[in-house]
């Protein structure tokens, strides 16, 4: 579940109404309802096929097919084809274009220093992005590969291993002054402050946020550039080997400590048990083997990230959004997940 819908809107207090609107056509809805939860906002990101590769042409000179992809919860994306070469079209409300050119950024210097992470490709004129009515919209590099199995030991701990050169590599990437890059992170306080929810759930997201804010200066957790929402679909594996492996959708970088990505990829993977977190963080383990006294505060941070997920569920109930796969009362289970999280070993 991604959690960087309110980053970098917290200071923001325009207040609207979104809606579910629907294009026309084959395979016509095209569709992101959007929640930024501390402004009160909802975002949606329409644009057809059409219209996208219409708007390619600052890239390419030549595009034979615009196929939508799988919907998510923050953005509209389509597959390119321009001759032999695949692209992935992505598109994201004006809000989030501040977040998105980070992460394009930070995509940017990681797959010059060797990580596949589906790097952005500039326009003709050496942008990154360019804005539409819609929002704004990126052309990434296609990668190749498939998410790892989770029933699969060996996958797993690939997948633990690319998220470990993954921070390797962003120890040298030169982070501005935004309030992304500076932890704590404000906006979890902000939501907490404003998003409704009962007291119960609020009190117990205040004291597992505190607590791993705690943990983090007391026990000198290592605080650097991180994912922040490195799930198992973020990971491709590829055929030709493991140093072709690729960690993408770096749509919310954060500065962190690092075992908060080791967190969310363990709330993100609970309803398959805990066994591929526990293969997970000894792939990762293994290739960045300083980590390991770090991991007796772990649960810490899986804390921190039910935060994230309390405040994102109870948002979407707030305002009536119920977008997304699963029952109508996802929300509400979702909620409820959070809180057992949160609360888990407590009292």
């Amino acid at each position: 579940m991604p959690v960087g819908w309110c980053i970098g809107n917290v200071l923001r207090r325009a207040q609207s109404i979104g809606h579910r609107l629907r294009g026309q056509g084959s395979g016509a809805e095209r569709i992101v309802v959007r929640l930024v939860t501390v402004c009160r906002v909802y975002h949606v990101v329409v644009a057809l096929a059409k219209d996208v590769a219409v708007a390619l042409a600052r890239w390419l000179r030549r595009v034979d097919s615009v196929t939508p992809l799988g919907g998510g919860w923050n953005s509209s994306t389509w597959l390119v084809a321009a001759g032999d070469e695949r692209y992935v079209a992505k598109l994201v409300d004006h809000l989030d274009a501040q977040g998105l050119d980070a992460g394009l950024r930070l995509a940017e210097f990681a797959t010059a220093s060797g990580l596949p992470c589906g790097a952005p490709v500039r326009t003709r004129g050496g942008e990154l992005t360019i804005g539409l009515s819609e929002g704004a919209l990126a052309l990434l590099r296609y990668v190749p590969g498939n998410p790892p199995e989770l029933s699969s030991p060996d996958q797993v701990g690939r997948a633990g291993r690319v998220l470990a050169r993954a921070h390797k590599v962003l120890r040298d990437y030169p982070a501005g002054d935004e309030s992304r890059y500076r932890w704590p992170w404000e906006w979890v306080t902000r939501c907490l402050d404003t998003v409704t929810m009962s007291a119960e759930v609020n009190a117990a997201a205040r004291r597992a946020w505190q607590e791993a804010v705690a943990a983090a200066g007391d026990h000198h957790l290592t605080i650097s550039l991180i994912h922040a929402d490195p799930g198992p679909d973020s990971f491709l594996l590829s055929s030709t080997g493991a140093g072709e492996d690729a960690l993408i959708d770096w749509a919310t970088p954060l500065r962190g400590p690092l075992l908060y990505d080791l967190a969310s990829f363990a709330v993100l993977t609970r309803p398959t048990g805990p066994h591929a977190a526990q293969w997970f963080t000894e792939g990762y383990a293994q290739e960045m083997p300083e980590i390991g006294p770090e991991l007796a505060h772990l649960g810490c941070l899986v804390q921190a990230r039910w935060v994230a997920q309390a405040i994102y569920f109870a948002s979407r109930i707030e305002r009536g959004i119920d977008r997304g796969p699963g029952p109508p009362n996802t929300n509400q289970e979702g909620l409820a997940t959070a809180y057992e999280g949160m609360t888990a070993g407590s009292g």
